[in-house]
């Protein structure tokens, strides 16, 4: 099952990808699925779920939260769950590893060496939680990803794949593969959780 785990919306500022646009290429992709992880909302991504129904293509929806050290995939997090930090920028790394665990979802870091965005980077040894690291994102060049890939080596976690598509032609340009048939989030963490996935170029 090929997964996109990291795109965003016109929701998403600086995105210019519409939600009904998301869903024709993922379909014309032959995507099974996209993780749309708008910028600090979980509400932001209900538009898009709205537009995937009866489609081929389903839509799982996290947030991409600014953290004081860097970007920060959740997958798992519940509206209710994030309510209390819809929209809001800044939240301690740490504080966010723990409510993550707490809630049973998984946090990844976001393209921890993107030189132009915020980004964990060399901070990662320093948190306490991480589940995976982003070591193939699509809007990063090769040197950021394989920095990516070698920290994930170094601290023995798994990678993800996503493209962090903001226009439709990045979108898919990296993706993680499943090993098993997803149709909801708390699949998909489960998965994530028992490693049956890994990352790769589309």
């Amino acid at each position: 099952m090929l997964i996109d785990m990291h795109v965003h919306t016109i929701f998403s500022a600086g995105s210019l990808l519409a939600p009904e646009d998301l869903i024709e290429q993922a379909i014309e992709l032959g995507l099974d699925g996209v993780c749309v992880m708008e910028h600090d909302s979980m509400l932001a991504s209900e538009t898009t779920e709205e537009f995937a129904e009866g489609s081929s293509v389903t839509v799982f929806r996290g947030v991409e939260a600014s953290t004081d050290l860097g970007h920060i995939l959740v997958y798992g997090v519940t509206v209710e769950q994030w309510r209390p930090y819809e929209k809001q920028k800044g939240i301690q790394a740490q504080k966010l590893l723990d409510m993550v665990q707490e809630w049973g979802a998984v946090a990844v870091p976001a393209h921890p060496f993107r030189f132009n965005s915020p980004a964990v980077g060399a901070k990662l040894e320093t948190l306490v939680g991480i589940f995976a690291i982003e070591g193939l994102n699509g809007r990063c060049d090769s040197e950021e990803n394989q920095l990516a890939c070698q920290a994930a080596e170094r601290l023995n976690l798994k990678i993800t794949g996503g493209s962090d598509a903001t226009t439709p032609g990045l979108l898919g340009s990296c993706l993680t593969e499943f090993d098993r048939q997803i149709n909801t989030m708390a699949e998909l963490v489960e998965e994530m959780k028992k490693g049956r996935f890994r990352a790769r170029y589309f």
